[in-house]
């Protein structure tokens, strides 16, 4: 049902939700729709962090009620939800403007601290194991630390990591990806590269069926494409990447994106769209990012053979492999698990 705010010269049509669950919200305000929340959503236990753990729980938007706007003031329902654009624009309007509640930008760029991930490495950091297990724990119950340097954790003497002077947000759901990646971010800085790959570990045993966050700190994957590639589900795979690619002006991530797409589009028997993708890989990546060019060869050398082209697949390998004939003959098998490529 929609609802017309009137507020002043203006009006501005917005949906009206009745209920407490905040995921379909969280949808409709992804989708640029403003929210109307008539019912009240009731606090957890006594801590009263409204409208913080509303907006927290949405994600990526604000919100201020609507007596605020029509300047009546009082009560705290309804209460209008929406991106932060257009919440502003709303307020502006206001007699006497009200200030939202914005709900934290999270983060999707973790490209600076890619050095964590690419070496050689082997898990064998206690602290960071232990952080990992305790963070994913919190996450798992719809709980942010909102602060997790590394300066705000103890240990116990059983190498449980414990929280110290944390900022907690208790969602009304399950967070985002999004949003547990972000409250991840401050504890980067202070990591090395075995004390990142401990605490995935321990985060990856502690909440398992949440893989995404590490998708997306690794890999900037934004629609769970890299959980598709990596379970063969090709053709999901192709579409979530192109999900992906509407999007994304990052030139090293688009290259990356279309690589993997093309890899997925050949094992799905689409191999002239393969080639298409891999070669437009290959010549953005020449114009925008060089250094990585070289590492296509085997994206190419992936498409090439479905073509039936193998000694030209085989060629491409050679920038990539000091073995190329006996790496192909791996990824050219019907079972291969193919690498995704993490430019």
């Amino acid at each position: 049902m929609t609802f017309l705010l009137e507020l002043g010269a203006t009006s501005v049509e917005a949906t009206e939700f009745a209920g407490t669950g905040l995921l379909p919200v969280r949808e409709l305000v992804e989708r640029g729709e403003i929210v109307l929340l008539r019912d009240e959503i009731p606090r957890d236990g006594a801590l009263d962090q409204w409208p913080r753990d509303v907006v927290e729980s949405i994600g990526e938007c604000a919100a201020v009620p609507l007596s605020s706007l029509t300047g009546e003031g009082g009560p705290r329902y309804p209460l209008v939800v929406g991106s932060r654009e257009s919440i502003r624009f709303l307020c502006s309007y206001a007699e006497s403007v009200p200030v939202p509640c914005e709900a934290q930008p999270v983060v999707t760029d973790y490209r600076e601290f890619r050095h964590l991930w690419v070496s050689d490495t082997r898990p064998h950091d206690p602290d960071g194991f232990a952080i990992g297990t305790t963070l994913a724990g919190l996450h798992a119950r719809n709980i942010l630390h909102g602060d997790a340097h590394r300066g705000n954790w103890l240990f116990d003497r059983d190498g449980t990591a414990l929280v110290h002077d944390p900022r907690p947000v208790f969602l009304h759901c399950r967070p985002s990806a999004e949003q547990c990646a972000t409250d991840i971010r401050p504890l980067l800085p202070s990591l090395t590269p075995d004390g990142w790959q401990s605490f995935r570990l321990g985060y990856r045993r502690s909440w398992p069926e949440e893989g995404r966050v590490i998708d997306l700190i690794q890999l900037g994957d934004r629609t769970g494409w890299a959980a598709a590639f990596r379970t063969r589900d090709f053709a999901g795979a192709v579409e979530l990447t192109a999900r992906q690619l509407e999007t994304e002006d990052t030139s090293i991530v688009r290259v990356m994106l279309l690589a993997n797409r093309a890899m997925a589009l050949s094992r799905t028997e689409r191999h002239d769209e393969a080639l298409q993708e891999c070669l437009a890989a290959l010549k953005l990546a020449k114009q925008r990012c060089p250094h990585v060019a070289n590492g296509l060869g085997l994206t190419l050398a992936v498409v090439l053979s479905g073509l039936g082209q193998r000694a030209e697949a085989v060629d491409a390998l050679r920038s990539v492999s000091g073995q190329p004939e006996q790496l192909l003959a791996r990824l050219a098998r019907p079972d291969a698990q193919l690498p995704i490529m993490n430019l």
